[in-house]
């Protein structure tokens, strides 16, 4: 068993660090900014996530991703200040328009980020 181990940790499998997403901003407000990027899939679809990064922000913040085009569906985020939110995600086909928005004090609006077969992969 040892020597199993110590052959995955050579090969770097158990120690390698998690490749890291190539994010793209949508919507973004004082320093906040909703971020997503897509998953392949089988059958052509790809899952878009979505997450908010406000680290820059001392304020609490929503972040949406919403499909545009090709029927409805949305997933909303929420991070507080000085943090990133988890991620959410929306399963869609890659000729989807897909777009974002931003909600927190003062602000509400979106903006359309792209096909999703255009977005950085995960």
């Amino acid at each position: 068993m040892a020597s199993a181990v110590a052959s995955l940790v050579v090969a770097g499998t158990m120690l390698a660090p998690p490749a890291q997403a190539a994010w793209k901003n949508g919507s973004s407000a004082n320093g906040a900014k909703v971020q997503v990027c897509k998953v392949p899939l089988d059958g052509g679809d790809v899952r878009v996530r979505v997450r908010l990064d406000n680290r820059a922000t001392g304020r609490t913040y929503t972040g949406s991703l919403m499909r545009l085009s090709g029927g409805s569906g949305s997933v909303t985020v929420r991070a507080a200040g000085g943090t990133i939110s988890g991620t959410k995600s929306l399963r869609v086909r890659p000729g989807h328009l897909m777009g974002t928005g931003i909600s927190g004090p003062g602000v509400d609006h979106g903006s359309a980020i792209g096909y999703a077969r255009s977005l950085p992969r995960c």
